[in-house]
């Protein structure tokens, strides 16, 4: 109860689907956000986030990486990063990776 709680007062959900055969990226990642930042002025901030997320993800395929745990992985580090720097808060990031 305790993580809901955290992940609707300070949580980003990170989504992305794949493609089940070879692992590529079929859309995503996008990114919500649960109560981390709020109005016009957060738009900036999870556009970026969105980037960072996405060029993390290019970089596991450059290097064939299609295991989902290292993507959750890379995912959290580098989103956590980018936010911790920008607004030195740790939100809860829930990558949640769909294959289909």
């Amino acid at each position: 109860m305790r993580d809901r709680k955290h992940l609707s007062e300070d949580g980003i959900l990170v989504v992305v689907t794949r493609n089940k055969t070879d692992g590529k990226i079929i859309s995503g990642p996008d990114l919500i956000s649960r109560g981390f930042v709020y109005g016009p002025d957060s738009d900036g901030l999870i556009d970026e986030a969105t980037r960072i997320a996405a060029a993390a993800i290019e970089d596991l395929q450059d290097e064939s990486i299609t295991q989902w745990n290292r993507l959750k992985q890379a995912l959290r580090e580098s989103i956590g990063r980018y936010l911790y720097a920008k607004t030195k808060r740790r939100p809860m990031i829930l990558p949640i990776i769909m294959d289909v």
